[in-house]
């Protein structure tokens, strides 16, 4: 018989009455609830710096992105218009045609000066306009642009440069399009403006300003941040989300919360990207508030596109881990999805009993079966298609997307590898069954 003493006790049991309370034992995980929850909500923060750090960065600071980026404002027709229009003004504003054209008429047809000058002005318009639309204009963009990217890095840097104004303005000369608009007019018989050539020529007299030193102001500071940045984002914000579902109670669910933080963090970012361009197209005149939307709007294009993928990615994957979940909701819909596949697999078995499909089926076995045995070409192939793909690629979505299609072929081809390889060796042992069995029946 055991002492009493040495019975053990049950740490659940309730004091006996009289005795010491005994007491309440702190919770082990509420640091690990605390954390988790702390990662989360930091996750949903980092998320929109990041993808926006990453786009500036990209865009910005690779030449022939910019390039690509700033190369659509051209072919938007609120631009051209704009660009027409302010050409226009330019030369007439160099020269008084009006006064000219009243000096060529007689006195007693003065009164026609002003109408015959805004038709002058009219048809140079259509004129500019023409001539913005051409190849020619584009190709004089395209190098304007090149030549203006260091301006771009140090007006955003705030670094000082020799192609940068003292007021932190973004401006691109377009002056060439003025002299051969000259060229154009003259060739049809418009001589008015030729005087003006030599002077256009020495001097920058018609530039386009992208951002103004307002508009400058606003964005200089996040581009410094995310230049400083950016590695410690790229990788430290995918860190955060798997050390919140690492050191979490309940991984699955956790997960689940980590890809609702990021979709709601894409999301802000989607709805502040709205409010941005409110406030950068209010920093710019009446007159080109038109124009700043526009190039708002192109030059965020990329950044637009990387926010959609990145909202679906985590989407998708928030509800992946939500089905896979215990809820009642999450049940019943694996219920309904296995019910759903069995009925399927018995009408593709119905399907499958059919003479013409039993043919497709067998030319489709040839045809993956020849691929199982020749995989090599085709995984460099898939790979050569893929690296074309992610060179031309224009997001960080896109690259990402073309870097999964590729996984998904790769385990295809290996699946198809390993089924042919089955089947071959099945093929051999029926074969070998059937040569045992003719011997056996075959007479001694």
């Amino acid at each position: 018989m055991k002492d009493p003493d040495e019975l053990k006790v049950d740490p659940g049991a309730p004091p006996a009455p009289g005795g010491p309370a005994l007491e309440p034992r702190p919770s082990r995980h509420r640091i690990r609830r605390i954390t988790t929850w702390f990662l989360i909500v930091l996750f949903a923060i980092l998320t929109p710096i990041t993808v926006t750090a990453g786009w500036a960065v990209r865009t910005l600071t690779d030449t022939n992105r910019y390039v690509a980026t700033m190369q659509p404002l051209i072919t938007d027709p609120v631009v051209q218009n704009y660009v027409a229009t302010k050409a226009t003004n330019t030369l007439f504003e160099q020269v008084n045609v009006q006064r000219k054209i009243t000096d060529a008429l007689p006195s007693s047809s003065s009164f026609l000066a002003a109408p015959i000058t805004a038709q002058l002005k009219q048809f140079t318009n259509k004129e500019m306009l023409r001539l913005v639309s051409s190849k020619w204009f584009a190709q004089l963009w395209e190098r304007e642009n090149r030549f203006t990217h260091s301006a771009a890095i140090a007006v955003l840097t705030g670094k000082p440069s020799p192609q940068v104004s003292n007021t932190r303005q973004l401006i691109i000369d377009i002056t060439p399009t003025l002299v051969q608009a000259i060229d154009n007019l003259d060739k049809q018989g418009i001589t008015i403006f030729n005087p003006l050539k030599d002077h256009l020529q020495n001097n920058k007299s018609l530039s386009l300003q992208l951002f103004n030193s307002k508009q400058v102001k606003t964005v200089q500071s996040f581009f410094r941040l995310a230049i400083l940045l950016r590695v410690i984002l790229l990788v430290g914000t995918p860190l955060v989300g798997l050390a919140a579902i690492a050191i979490s109670v309940r991984r699955r669910r956790t997960a689940f919360r980590v890809m609702v933080a990021g979709a709601i963090g894409a999301i802000t970012l989607s709805v502040g990207l709205t409010a941005a361009k409110a406030f950068f197209v209010a920093q710019a005149p009446t007159l080109g508030q038109l124009f700043a939307a526009q190039i708002f709007a192109i030059m965020t294009r990329y950044l637009t596109a990387s926010l959609h993928w990145v909202i679906v990615a985590f989407v998708v994957g928030a509800v992946f881990f939500w089905i896979i979940g215990d809820t009642a909701w999450a049940m019943t819909l694996r219920k309904s999805l296995v019910g759903g596949s069995k009925q399927l697999s018995q009408t593709a078995d119905q399907i499958r009993r059919s003479e013409k499909t039993a043919q497709v089926l067998a030319e489709g076995k040839k045809a993956a079966r020849y691929i199982g045995r020749t995989v090599v070409p085709f995984r460099w192939g898939g790979a050569i298609l893929a690296a074309i793909l992610v060179v031309r690629a224009n997001t960080t979505g896109s690259v990402l997307w073309i870097l999964v299609d590729l996984a998904l072929y790769q385990v295809a081809l290996s699946l198809l590898e390993r089924w042919a390889k089955a089947s071959d060796l099945a093929n051999t042992a029926t074969a070998d069954d059937t040569s045992s069995a003719e011997k056996l029946a075959s007479p001694s």
